[in-house]
């Protein structure tokens, strides 16, 4: 990749050799703008500006000539600067104004190219005062940069102009880098509407609004569950309160003491909950209507079983023989009959009673 951004520039515009005989086309002055410098085959070359005489126009040893451009161009290049931390560096962009001062020493050194000619000489100037400044001192690095390169006037060949540093960010980091703070401006602010609107519906609606957005959000089930994990947590306490108030029970206090309490506690586990909508076991979630006792729960596997009792009251005498006697008439009787039957006639008498 090329790295600079402003392409090549070249200060010789044109160099072409001279004959030795030049009498039908002499060598004339240059334009303005511009210097012509004939270099000889021994010596120093010569050079010419806009107006003046060239010397041995139509006859003189040279070698070849060249038109050097004394206009002012902005050069601009990117130099990369190592940081104090030398796994980070700054992506410095250099802008100088920059014009040939010398148009023969410019020929003699070769300079075809503004940029690649300054680049050495500004990046070593630059690195010494990059290197005291971590990556976050951006700014600082940058007026340090600034005012080290403010003091490089150039040289005889190139002279120096407006010279300045600025510190660029990669493009694609900074996009990136804007678009994530968007994302997360964006998702704080609904985070904040969908906290307001759940800090209202609790002081609306308490603990029920939110087993509502779990059934929205989650299904029925998820609600179901939640109900009945808090009311495990409500009957284990109840529980434990009960044995901690069974266990202080003694020589000091009197049962009446503790009865009441114990009533309550008793009604509370064995009857409805305190968490939301009543828990499992509540008539609503049951289905009763609101005001109707609901029925007694079933009771639960570590429950003792019920102890059944019955009315004491006086006993009925049996109207059937009792257990021992056996069946027929009393003892002695040996009639396979029953036994003797009354007459059915009132006053007759009996064929065996005597008399």
């Amino acid at each position: 990749m090329d790295q600079w951004s402003n392409g090549r520039i070249n200060p010789i515009l044109d160099e072409r050799p001279i004959s030795m005989f030049r009498l039908l086309r002499p060598l004339r002055a240059p334009a303005p703008g511009t210097a012509l410098v004939l270099v000889p085959h021994e010596g120093n070359p010569i050079t010419i500006r806009h107006g003046e005489l060239v010397p041995d126009a139509r006859y003189g040893v040279y070698q070849y000539s060249a038109l050097v451009d004394l206009a002012e161009h902005r050069v601009r290049f990117r130099v990369p600067l190592v940081s104090r931390d030398p796994v980070f560096s700054f992506n410095g962009q250099v802008v100088v104004g920059c014009r040939v001062g010398e148009p023969a020493v410019v020929v003699a050194r070769g300079i075809r190219d503004l940029g690649a000619t300054l680049y050495d000489p500004i990046r070593r100037m630059l690195r010494p005062v990059a290197k005291r400044f971590d990556i976050k001192e951006f700014h600082e690095a940058e007026e340090a940069l600034n005012e080290t390169l403010a003091s490089f006037p150039g040289d005889s060949a190139l002279r120096l102009r407006n010279a300045s540093v600025e510190l660029l960010l990669d493009e694609d980091e900074v996009a990136k880098a804007a678009r994530e703070y968007r994302d997360v401006r964006r998702e704080t602010r609904l985070n904040a509407m969908r906290r307001d609107r759940h800090l209202e519906m609790m002081r609306r609606e308490g603990a029920e609004g939110l087993l509502a957005e779990i059934v929205e959000t989650e299904g029925p089930r998820a609600a179901l569950e939640w109900i009945a994990a808090a009311e495990a947590d409500e009957r284990k306490e109840l529980r434990e309160t009960l044995d901690r108030l069974l266990a202080g029970t003694g020589a000091d206090r009197e049962p009446f003491d503790h009865l009441e309490a114990e009533r309550d506690l008793v009604n509370r586990i064995t009857g409805g909950s305190s968490v939301p909508f009543g828990g499992t076991r509540s008539s609503r979630v049951r289905g009763l209507p609101a005001g109707e006792p609901s029925r007694p729960a079933p009771p639960d596997d570590d429950d003792p079983p019920p102890q059944y009792s019955y009315p004491a009251g006086p006993t009925q005498p049996p109207t059937g023989p009792p257990p021992d006697e056996p069946p027929g008439g009393p003892p002695g009787n040996t009639d396979s009959r029953p036994g003797p039957r009354g007459s059915r006639v009132r006053g007759l008498r009996r064929p065996d009673d005597g008399g």
